[in-house]
């Protein structure tokens, strides 16, 4: 017992003995009336809590005690004769008191902050309440703004020690003031100030797009982007006369970002800025710079071509990546004639056609292509007399498996002097010059181009006519030979084959029919006929009596074309081949009148190229001889026929590509 008695009492003393912890001083928040809020954190150590004393200082020298609480736990404190609000820099430390000990905090000053009234511009800075900086405080500062009177929005979060507020009210009175939050969730806040602030900030230039001329009422229409100054009336039109830019009109509304001009023509050169008015009627600078701008156009007879030209357009934001070139002919829509790049102000519009009306523009395109600006339209009529120029492929098709003929029609073509064809190879994009006919009075050119491989590419073709200034005016469809190709399964003794469409007839393909010859009928016959599929398999197994080769080629058949043409073209030719079988009897019986009196092999596409079957004695003489699949020995020689016994045959025939069938065996002659 006496033990455990010592043991309470040293411990007692050892913590009598041990130092107080400080508070932690964290914030100082200055109110309207210059009070002073003071929040800290609590000690770790409270032990033999007396009090926490708060001590002042406008000089951050001299403090003096202006209060003290005594509950340990409440950890702020209001000083509310600090006039914080005049005085912008006041000092306070706080101390815990246990006993006859006392333990200070460090020292923190209220936020000085200081607010100058620029021009158009509220400059606001500030210190730090403590240097360095608490690593409990937030590393960002908010800015407060107060408008109107008693309502406050945040105008920014910086880590700077100053910051610019643009003013974007005509005149009013606006507030400031300055927080910054520490971990523990107080916050310093300085003193708020005031001052009466007028907008004189010029809204940003704003941005002219376009000076386009409407293509209709031929009205010269600006464009451009609503200003990001949401202060922003109305947009000032300014038009450059005698040297001098003159304000012409007054668009209002922020929104509204397009003007007509109703007085100045739109056929000649007319040059715009805009500029920007607040509401406190600061006007922005003026825009850069854009005028309207004109194409004009003039046309060769003989080439049928118009050539147009155009001025630069300068200033499109941010800059002109190309020219498109559109054209409206007899009154009509506008269509897209073509597009060059921003480097290129000339374009050449080709195939006009005789007698007709055409009006032209061209529209300036920025990069991006978000903003366009139209010309002044040109305006001509194509006088030339129509010659009804026309060119039609009427049909290409294979000849003789080894060239191709092209048939190409003049139709109505009144006056020309030669017809051109052209030809590309594998596709209808490579055209090359092949071949061209003087005008001999027809409307009908056959072509024939021999240097082809008809059986593994298709060839593309287009004919023009030219006319009499050497100019080719009219380009025909594009043609193209049909392509068959095939192979042969000897196992299911089917012949696959399939072909290409053919291309291009103006009334389409009708059908397609499949052709078919073999080597013991040499006409060919039609085996798949009125078909619209490019594909069909030959089942050739009933004709294995025919021979190995069978041969094949496509007709596609046109249907009716405006023109009244029905024609037809031939593909190439195909042979596939059937693998050759042969069973040999081994007797057979001249003299029975119906059944096995011939000696002939059974033959299974067996080819007539060299077959041969030679029939001996004994004595090696030769008793019969056929090259005919189909023809038996019938046991005859000289018209007798011969005792029975064993005969000699030998068989050869081309066996494939390059091999020989050949047997060699003895047959028993029977009576």
């Amino acid at each position: 017992m006496k033990r455990f008695l010592l043991l309470v009492w040293i411990m007692a003393t050892l913590m009598s003995a041990r130092a107080i912890d400080p508070p932690q001083l964290r914030c100082l928040a200055v109110d309207e009336t210059g009070a002073v809020t003071l929040s800290w954190v609590m000690p770790a150590n409270t032990a033999g809590f007396t009090k926490y004393e708060i001590f002042y200082s406008i000089d951050g020298t001299t403090f003096s005690s202006v209060g003290q609480v005594n509950t340990v736990t409440t950890t702020t404190f209001v000083h509310t004769t600090a006039d914080a609000v005049a005085n912008p820099r006041c000092s306070y430390y706080v101390t815990m008191v246990a006993g006859s000990e006392a333990a200070a905090s460090e020292t923190l000053t209220t936020i000085e902050f200081y607010l100058t009234n620029g021009n158009g511009t509220a400059i606001l800075n500030w210190d730090a309440p403590h240097a360095p900086a608490l690593p409990t405080y937030s590393g960002d500062y908010d800015v407060l703004r107060e408008y109107p009177a008693t309502v406050w929005n945040t105008a920014a979060t910086l880590p700077a020690l100053i910051y610019r507020d643009v003013i974007d009210v005509c005149e009013a009175t606006i507030g400031y003031r300055v927080e910054l939050a520490d971990a523990s969730g107080c916050r310093n806040v300085s003193r708020p100030l005031r001052d009466l602030f007028t907008d004189r900030t010029s809204p940003e230039i704003p941005q002219l797009d376009s000076v386009s001329v409407d293509f209709q009422a031929d009205r010269i229409r600006l464009g451009w982007e609503r200003s990001g100054n949401e202060d922003v009336i109305a947009y000032i039109i300014y038009h450059f006369e005698d040297g001098l830019w003159v304000p012409i009109d007054t668009v209002y509304d922020i929104d509204n970002t397009s003007w007509t001009d109703a007085e100045h023509p739109a056929d000649v050169p007319q040059q715009y800025r805009i500029a920007a008015l607040d509401s406190c009627f600061n006007s922005s600078p003026m825009s850069e710079p854009q005028h309207n701008f004109r194409a004009t156009a003039t046309y060769d007879l003989c080439r049928r071509e118009a050539y147009i030209a155009w001025d630069e357009y300068e200033n499109l934001p941010p800059d002109i990546e190309s020219y498109r070139v559109y054209f409206s002919e007899n009154g009509g829509v506008l269509q897209l004639a073509g597009e060059v790049p921003a480097n290129v102000r000339n374009f050449t519009m080709q195939q006009l056609v005789p007698q007709s009306s055409y009006r032209v523009i061209v529209r300036a395109v920025n990069l991006g292509g978000n903003i366009t600006a139209s010309s002044y339209k040109c305006s001509f009529v194509f006088n030339s007399a129509d010659n009804n120029d026309f060119a039609y492929i009427r049909y290409v098709t294979v000849v003789d498996n080894a060239k191709i003929e092209i048939k190409v029609s003049t139709g109505t073509t009144v006056s020309f002097s030669q017809v051109h064809l052209y030809r590309s190879v594998g596709d209808d994009q490579h055209f090359v010059p092949l071949a061209s006919q003087l005008n001999n009075g027809t409307d009908t050119y056959i072509f024939e181009d021999e240097n082809v491989q008809v059986d593994r590419e298709v060839y593309y073709y287009r004919a023009t006519v030219e006319n009499d200034c050497n100019v080719e005016t009219y380009t025909s469809n594009v043609a193209h030979n049909i392509l068959l190709e095939g192979e042969s399964f000897r196992n299911s003794r089917d012949n696959r084959l399939q072909w290409s469409l053919y291309g291009d007839w103006a009334g389409g393909t009708d059908h397609y029919e499949l052709y078919r010859k073999t080597e013991m009928r040499g006409a060919y016959v039609s085996v798949g006929g009125n078909m619209g599929a490019t594909t069909y398999t030959d089942d050739v197994t009933e004709l294995r009596r025919e021979g190995e080769k069978f041969s094949y080629y496509v007709e596609a058949y046109e249907s009716m074309d405006p023109y009244g043409f029905m024609e037809t073209s031939r593909s190439n030719t195909v042979e596939l081949k059937q693998l050759p079988v042969t069973y040999i009897p081994n007797a057979f019986c001249p003299t029975h009148p119906t059944m096995n009196n011939v000696f002939l092999p059974v033959n299974s596409f067996v080819t007539l190229e060299n077959y041969h079957m030679y029939i001996f004695n004994r004595e090696g003489n030769m008793l019969f001889h056929s090259n005919y699949p189909d023809i038996g020995w019938d046991g005859t020689y000289n018209g007798k026929i011969l005792p029975m016994g064993c005969y000699v045959y030998k068989i050869t025939y081309t066996y494939g590509s390059d091999g020989v069938y050949e047997a060699v065996g003895t047959v028993t002659l029977v009576r």
